[in-house]
């Protein structure tokens, strides 16, 4: 059996503390997106770390803020454990294809939103 680091993952968003107060970092480090260093312009996915930890501890409000995509991440992270254990219920391959695209439109469309303005950029 290959190892999987899903539910490593999964736990680690659990062990970590939510956010502060100005949901700007995790555990008091800085922001480590490079995009944002560079051009001081959010990425695609700015504040998707941040909103799979509050996921992990329930502040679903929160988490969509943060990044309105981090809660279907966080059920797809589930959906990889429960696969990994439940091996049968594995979805055919061109389903998987299809639902990565989806996400990827999903991921560049919110971001052109967040950069146009008609969404809050995360903090």
């Amino acid at each position: 059996m290959l190892w999987h680091p899903a539910p490593f993952l999964l736990l680690a968003l659990f062990l970590v503390p939510t956010p502060g107060l100005d949901n700007k970092s995790l555990l008091g480090l800085p922001p480590l997106c490079p995009t944002k260093a560079l051009f001081h312009l959010p990425c695609p996915g700015c504040g998707m770390s941040r909103s799979l930890v509050c996921c992990a501890h329930g502040e679903l409000v929160r988490a969509f803020w943060l990044h309105p995509l981090g809660p279907v991440f966080f059920g797809l992270l589930i959906g990889a454990v429960v696969l990994r254990f439940f091996p049968r219920l594995q979805p055919s391959p061109k389903l998987l294809r299809v639902s990565s695209w989806v996400l990827i439109v999903l991921m560049l469309l919110l971001w052109v939103t967040r950069l146009l303005g008609w969404l809050p950029k995360p903090p």
